[in-house]
C-alpha cells in the first residue's frame, strides 16, 4: 500500500526524522526537515524574517537548507533563533547543531600543503566564480587521484580532454565539487563540459575575456566522512583548439597523477617534456624529456604531488623549441 504525503504515518515518520536529526545533526538537515514539516516557502520565511529585521536572501536560505554554507556571524545567528520560533523547533534547537563558532578567514578547513587558488592562477576570479555557484567550502574534500587524458588529433588540434578524479569526503553531506578550466589559446571558446559518471552537472559560469568556464558537479549520492568516490568528465572543443601543453592546477596535495597525451599517428612532435611550477607567475622548471611510445603516447605519472602545477609540452620539428 502506499502511502500519500500527507498522510498520518508520513507526518509521523517527518516528525519522527525531525526529532532524530534536531539531537544528531547536521543543522543543514534539520532545517530541511523544519521547513518540510511547515510547509512554507523560502520567499515565505524570507518575508517572514523580514518583517523581523531579519533580511537574508532566497540564496542563503538555500545554502543553508543544503548544507552549502552555515549561519556563522551574529545577525545569522539571531536568523536562526527566529526560524525556531517560526518553525515550532525548540529553543535553540538549531543554534546547538552549529556547535562552537568556527575560525574564520581564508584558511578555514585548511589541508597541510595546499595553497589558495590565487596563488595557482595569479587572479582571484577562478575562485570568485566558484563561490558564486556556491563552491566555497575549503577542506570538505580532497582530490586523491587525478587522471588526464589530452587526444591531439591528425590536424594537430585538441577535441577532447578525459578526467578521472578519485575524492573523498572530509567531513559529513558533502553533496558537490568544483571543477574548472582556463582556455589561455582562445578566450572566447571555452570548451564544454560533459560528465559521464557518477555525478550531474549543476550550475556553470563562463568568463569569455579570459577564457574560464567554472562548474558545479552534483554527486550522484550523499558523501560522508571517509567516503569516496570516481568522478568522469570531459572537455570539449567542438572545433578544435590549437594546444601545445596540458598543466593541471593543484590546490592541495594529491597522492596520483597520471598526465597522458595521445598524439594521432600524422601529429607525433618531435619533443615532448615534463614541467612543473609551483605559482602561477613562476617559470617551467624541472623540465624532463618525456618517451613518445609506438602507440603515440606520452605519460606523466606520479606520487604525491604538492600542491602547485605540473603539466606537458609538445613540440613539432617546424615550431620554435622554446614557447611561452
Amino acid at each position: 500500500m502506499t502511502t500519500l504525503p500527507g498522510s498520518p504515518s508520513a507526518e509521523v515518520r517527518l516528525r519522527e526524522e525531525l526529532n532524530q536529526t534536531l539531537r544528531n545533526g547536521p543543522f543543514s538537515a534539520a532545517l530541511h526537515l523544519a521547513i518540510e514539516r511547515s510547509g512554507l516557502t523560502l520567499g515565505e520565511i524570507r518575508d517572514w524574517l523580514g518583517e523581523r529585521g531579519a533580511h537574508l536572501s532566497l540564496a542563503t536560505l538555500s545554502y543553508w537548507r543544503r548544507g552549502r554554507s552555515r549561519p556563522e556571524r551574529a545577525k545569522s545567528l539571531d536568523a536562526v533563533k527566529l526560524l525556531e520560533s517560526l518553525l515550532d523547533l525548540p529553543q535553540d534547537g538549531l543554534v546547538a547543531l552549529l556547535g562552537p563558532r568556527r575560525a574564520r578567514g581564508r584558511w578555514i578547513g585548511h589541508i597541510t600543503g595546499s595553497v589558495t587558488p590565487h596563488v595557482l592562477f595569479g587572479d582571484h576570479r577562478p575562485e570568485r566564480v566558484l563561490e558564486e555557484i556556491g563552491i566555497g567550502h575549503r577542506g570538505r574534500l580532497r582530490r586523491m587521484s587525478t587522471q588526464v587524458q589530452v587526444e591531439v588529433g591528425p590536424e594537430r588540434l585538441v577535441h577532447r580532454i578525459c578526467v578521472r578524479e578519485v575524492i573523498e569526503a572530509l567531513v559529513d553531506r558533502v553533496t558537490h565539487c568544483g571543477v574548472l578550466y582556463i582556455a589561455n589559446e582562445e578566450p572566447d571558446r571555452p570548451p564544454r563540459l560533459r560528465v559521464v559518471r557518477n555525478a550531474r552537472l549543476g550550475e556553470v559560469r563562463v568568463d569569455r575575456t579570459v577564457g574560464l568556464i567554472a562548474a558545479e558537479m552534483v554527486f550522484d549520492r550523499v558523501l560522508q566522512t571517509g567516503d569516496r568516490a570516481l568522478l568522469e568528465y570531459e572537455w570539449h572543443f567542438d572545433q578544435g583548439m590549437h594546444v601545445v601543453n596540458y598543466e593541471h592546477r593543484f590546490i592541495d596535495p594529491v597522492r596520483e597523477y597520471l598526465l597522458e597525451a595521445c598524439f594521432a599517428a600524422e601529429a607525433i612532435p618531435a619533443h615532448c617534456r615534463r614541467y612543473d611550477r609551483r605559482t602561477a607567475l613562476a617559470p617551467e622548471s624541472n623540465q624532463t624529456e618525456l618517451w613518445i611510445g609506438g602507440s603515440g603516447t606520452a605519460l606523466v605519472a606520479e606520487t604525491d604531488v604538492p600542491a602547485g602545477i605540473v603539466g606537458m609540452r609538445w613540440m613539432w620539428s617546424e615550431q620554435p623549441s622554446a614557447t611561452g
